[in-house]
């Protein structure tokens, strides 16, 4: 019997460089981050302009919403006669040339101007909220036009010898692992007030958690200063409330899965170049991250802006963020107002008009959308599919 003759083949361990780096080039952020160490080569990756060019057509290009988001939810204040009022404004179309005013659900009241405004990116379900002190919040789905009024809490009625209760909204989102939306807020009371302008009067605060499903309260039993927010520095990606502690200058996270809080502090804003002047600072949901934009202009009278975008990788890690992206100088454009799904952002421009800047070909395109007082603007999905959906009041 003649014996087959085995050959051993010789395989190679080595993967040449282009296809390494292709192969990193397609990673989330958050694996890169952790890969550095792998190699000493790979920690200097961030350093090469080549890769990172290669790193941020993918960052942009990948779409983790599959939907067309030509569509908006823009909330201002008009002056019909001699008084303000809240308006609501639906844009759809390719440049949202389509304009329709919305009805507001009956517990909003329209003349009433301090209220909170927030949206949900996922099926369109948004957040008002009314008063600061005992608030009047609602959840309201505008593709299905169903609302819910939330309940009082046993928060907003103050212990012995405290009173002025103050409520404020620090984020709202969807919990995908419950399919419910969730709102967390903080509520304090003071023990007494004083005349004395300098001397803050002691308080009493928690932070609670209300969710739709149970459409109840819960009491967060965790230790989380309420520090100083701006309400323009919210967002919501993937199941966790992000906002900004400013006077510590650290984001703060709220997973509404496992109610836990993270802190990380921000990337040093160092001004590189003479002559530019920090002038704005915001979160918005990049293509599933959450991503700060550090705005800066400089102080020449021909004003030019540019605008710092780090990614966040990892919650809780300050060297975790990434600058991807360095936007400008730009003539025209002042600050952020949010992000798009297919590697744009939306910014306002000098003249208050929305401009639309797309990542991937550096392209800006004005849209006819005039960015007045007290406005803000949502993008939304138009679903109507029953997600945390709003039951029959």
């Amino acid at each position: 019997m003649e014996k087959t003759k085995s050959s051993c083949v010789k395989v190679s361990n080595h993967i040449p460089d282009d296809l390494t780096v292709s192969i990193l080039s397609k990673l989330a952020l958050k694996s890169l981050v952790r890969f550095r160490c792998v190699r000493k080569s790979w920690s200097f990756l961030f350093q090469d302009s080549y890769f990172m060019n290669i790193y941020r057509i993918h960052f942009a290009s990948n779409h983790n919403y599959t939907y067309a988001d030509h569509s908006c939810i823009s909330h201002e204040l008009i002056q019909p006669y001699y008084e303000l009022h809240n308006a609501l404004f639906l844009y759809r179309g390719k440049s949202f040339e389509n304009k329709v005013r919305l009805d507001w659900p009956p517990p909003i009241q329209q003349h009433d101007l301090g209220f909170q405004f927030m949206g949900s990116v996922l099926d369109g379900t948004l957040c008002f909220s009314q008063n600061w002190e005992i608030p009047n919040t609602v959840f309201w789905n505008i593709n299905t036009n169903k609302f819910k009024t939330l309940p009082p809490s046993s928060l907003e009625f103050p212990p012995p010898f405290y009173h002025n209760a103050a409520c404020a909204i620090h984020g709202f989102g969807y919990d995908h692992v419950t399919d419910d939306h969730k709102l967390i807020r903080h509520v304090a009371h003071c023990l007494h007030v004083t005349d004395d302008e300098d001397l803050i009067p002691p308080y009493h605060a928690n932070w609670e958690v209300y969710s739709l499903r149970s459409n109840s309260w819960k009491k967060v039993d965790i230790d989380m200063s309420n520090g100083y927010f701006n309400t323009d520095l919210r967002v919501h990606v993937n199941g966790v409330c992000h906002w900004c502690d400013e006077p510590e200058d650290c984001l703060v996270s709220f997973d509404l899965t496992n109610d836990v809080f993270f802190r990380t502090p921000l990337p040093s804003c160092v001004d590189d170049n003479f002559g530019l002047l920090l002038i704005d600072k915001r979160f918005v949901a990049l293509n599933g991250s959450v991503a700060f934009i550090s705005t800066w202009e400089t102080s020449c009278a021909n004003k030019l802006t540019t605008f710092h975008i780090s990614v966040l990788a990892e919650l809780g890690r300050k060297e975790s963020w990434t600058k991807l992206f360095i936007v400008g100088p730009l003539p025209c454009i002042y600050h952020p107002i949010g992000a798009g799904n297919k590697g744009d952002i939306f910014f306002l421009s000098k003249d208050c008009k929305l401009v639309q800047f797309d990542l991937m070909t550096q392209r800006i395109e004005k849209i006819d959308i005039s960015y007045g007082l007290g406005k803000k603007t949502l993008l939304y999905k138009e679903v109507f599919l029953p997600v945390g959906e709003l039951r029959d009041v």
